[in-house]
């Protein structure tokens, strides 16, 4: 499924640039455990967007008045 890869792709290189930013402060297991937190929220987060997009473009979509 071509979305599935994208929104895998953007939340993998999203988390990556965040934890990236707090590297510094973290141990390199914890790096880890990070990344992956980060990660789920992500994909969550672009799920949710795609579902309230669907939304509103159902009703954008004109009735059969």
């Amino acid at each position: 499924m071509k979305s599935e890869s994208l929104r895998h792709d953007v939340a993998w290189t999203t988390a990556l640039h965040i934890v990236e930013v707090f590297a510094s402060l973290l141990r390199e297991e914890d790096q880890r455990d990070a990344f992956a937190a980060v990660y789920a929220h992500v994909k969550v987060g672009i799920e949710c967007f795609e579902i309230q997009q669907r939304r509103l473009e159902q009703r954008m979509r004109p009735g059969r008045n």
